[in-house]
C-alpha cells in the first residue's frame, strides 16, 4: 500500500488521515498463506465519504481498489462491521514465496531481500518506503504485521504476540523489517541453535529403519524357534 497509486474513496480516505491501514501476511508451515489489506473507518469518516459519492447509498468499500505495478490489482475490498467501524478488507492467497513476491511486487515501494526457508528456518527480509501519494504527508500510520508458523526466532519488530509481529510504519518513513522463525521448533542440546531440517528427515528415517530392523529380528528368532521344536518332534 505505501507508494501505491489509490484508486476511487480510497484516496479519500488516505486525505482524511485519520483512517487505519494495516497490510497482515499469514504464513503457513506449507510455505503458503494470505496477504490482507485492511482500511478503517470510523463513522464521522464513512459519513465524509458517502457525502462525496455519486451513490452515498453504496458501501463505502465499493470503490476501493489499490493499483501496483504490472501484475494486476488486488482484488476487491470487502465491508467488515467491527463495532462502530467499518473496515475494507481485501485478501488474497499465494502458495508459496514466489507468488508472495509477486503480491509484495504489486503494493509500491516494497524491497525485496529474502523471503527464504533454510534448513527449517524462515528468512523474512523486506524494505518499505512509506509515503502518500504524490508526496501529500496526510497519509496515516501503517501497521504491518507478519504471523509465522514455528517458533519465532530473531526480528525487530515494534510488538510481537505469539507467532504474531508487528511493525508500525509512520508517514514519510523508510525501515527495514526482519524476523525468522524455526519452522521445526527444536533445538539441539547445549544452545547448538536449530534442529537443521535434514538431521530431522534422517533421523525419522532412521527410527523407521530400525523399528523394521527389530520387526525382521523378532521375526528370525520366530522361525528359529519353530523350526527348532519341529526338529525335536521329529527326533
Amino acid at each position: 500500500m505505501n507508494r501505491a497509486r489509490v484508486a476511487g474513496s480510497v484516496l479519500l480516505a488516505l486525505l482524511l488521515g485519520a483512517c487505519q491501514a494495516n497490510v497482515v501476511t499469514r504464513l503457513e508451515p506449507s510455505g503458503g498463506g494470505t496477504l490482507t489489506v485492511e482500511i478503517g473507518l470510523t463513522p464521522d469518516e464513512v459519513s465524509q465519504l458517502r457525502s462525496l459519492a455519486s451513490d452515498p447509498a453504496a458501501s463505502p468499500c465499493a470503490g476501493m481498489h489499490l493499483q501496483g505495478g504490472d501484475d494486476g490489482d488486488l482484488p476487491a475490498f470487502e465491508e467488515e462491521l467491527r463495532g462502530q467501524e467499518i473496515w475494507c478488507v481485501s485478501t488474497q492467497a499465494f502458495d508459496d514465496g514466489s507468488q508472495l513476491e509477486t503480491l509484495y511486487r504489486q503494493l509500491d515501494g516494497i524491497t525485496i531481500h529474502e523471503l527464504v526457508e533454510r534448513e527449517g528456518i524462515f528468512v523474512y527480509d523486506i524494505s518499505i518506503e512509506s509515503q502518500a501519494p504524490q508526496g501529500i504527508p496526510l497519509v496515516p500510520t501503517i501497521t504491518w504485521a507478519l504471523e509465522l508458523p514455528g517458533r519465532i526466532g530473531d526480528h525487530n519488530a515494534d510488538r510481537s504476540n505469539g507467532p504474531r509481529l508487528e511493525w508500525t510504519l509512520q508517514p514519510e518513513e523508510s525501515r527495514r523489517l526482519t524476523a525468522s522463525s524455526d519452522l521445526y521448533g527444536l533445538s539441539l542440546p547445549g544452545g547448538l541453535g536449530p534442529v537443521p531440517q535434514w538431521l530431522l528427515i534422517g533421523g525419522g528415517a532412521a527410527l523407521c529403519l530400525g523399528f523394521s530392523g527389530l520387526l525382521l529380528l523378532a521375526g528370525v528368532i520366530v522361525f528359529l524357534r519353530r523350526g527348532r521344536r519341529k526338529t525335536d518332534g521329529t527326533g
